[in-house]
């Protein structure tokens, strides 16, 4: 008797063991699930409304480029900051280059950007520095990552939640696959410009300020690679003080007045030190062009090899 009643009382305090567990697997598992996994990004360029609603995905990272200076006062919570000067380097005397592949590697292992993590990058100066990140984990293999419209400027101006708490990112380890799709050399952009603009051939597309294209600066090179057409980056946004992008058919129409028509030929882009270019280059990205590539050295470089330049327009 008392042999059965100690087995039957073992058997209710397992029976009430089982139960605990299984109440505290139903709690973990509505933990988990209420941290949503991240939805694939809608496009190389996402929103404010979006991002509000995809703050607490899971495998979405938010970066924020520069603006070290506020960042500890106020950031798009979650976000991790990245300064500017870990993204280039000055390499053979041309400032503003992308850094080695290792140096990429620890850095973006370091912001918690795993095979799986989508990045959307947000800055405060109208979206290059952002785009430039964009770009750079392209050329590592990484494609899921877009560029925040409009920026901290109109998240801030929207009334939207920011912090000053900077988040606990655990590393992650960043598989890079170098592609060179998205990039194109000195070299290589010498060799376009001496064949001339090809019907079929790649375009050369100049995205600094008009000043500059047409050699009317007082600084630094004058003039633009041969061949090159031009837009200015800052045509394809709103405003310079509400960095939003214009509507599609706007900037559809800024293009085909650079002669930029089919999302099927190659386009190349630069600017000084490719980062007003980046912008460009996800713009296009973004409006289905298949090969866009960016010229990382720029026109710093094209100064430092001593190169030829042009002035006057061209199509712009």
């Amino acid at each position: 008797m008392i042999m059965a009643h100690e087995k039957g009382n073992r058997g209710g305090r397992w029976g009430h063991c089982r139960g605990l567990t299984a109440l505290v697997c139903s709690l973990l598992v509505l933990i988990m699930t209420s941290i949503a996994e991240a939805e694939p990004l809608p496009g190389l360029f996402v929103d404010a409304e979006w991002l509000t609603q995809h703050l607490k995905d899971r495998d979405l990272r938010i970066v924020q480029v520069g603006g070290e200076n506020y960042y500890s006062q106020n950031h798009i919570p979650g976000a991790v900051l990245v300064r500017l000067q870990e993204l280039t380097v000055t390499v053979d005397k041309i400032p503003g280059m992308r850094p080695s592949r290792t140096a990429l590697v620890g850095l973006f292992g370091r912001l918690g950007i795993g095979p799986k993590t989508q990045v959307v990058a947000y800055d405060s100066s109208g979206g290059m520095d952002a785009a430039r990140l964009v770009w750079t984990l392209a050329t590592l293999g990484h494609t899921g990552a877009a560029v925040l419209d409009g920026g901290m400027v109109l998240w801030y101006q929207g009334g939207r939640p920011v912090t000053h708490v900077a988040p606990r990112i655990p590393p992650a380890s960043f598989k890079a696959k170098t592609d060179d799709r998205w990039e194109i050399t000195g070299k290589a952009v010498l060799e376009l410009s001496e064949k001339g603009d090809d019907a079929a051939g790649p375009i050369l597309l100049d995205t600094r300020s008009d000043g500059e294209y047409l050699g009317k600066v007082l600084r630094g090179p004058r003039g633009h690679i041969p061949g090159a057409r031009h837009m200015d980056w800052l045509d394809a946004l709103a405003d310079r003080n509400q960095p939003l992008l214009k509507d599609r058919t706007q900037i559809q129409r800024r293009l085909v007045d650079a002669g930029i028509t089919d999302p099927q030929r190659p386009v190349v882009v630069y600017c000084q030190t490719a980062h007003r270019a980046s912008h460009t280059w996800v713009l296009l990205r973004h409006l289905g062009y298949q090969d866009v590539r960016l010229y990382d050295g720029s026109i710093a470089e094209w100064d430092v090899r001593g190169w030829p330049l042009v002035s006057g327009a061209g199509l712009r």
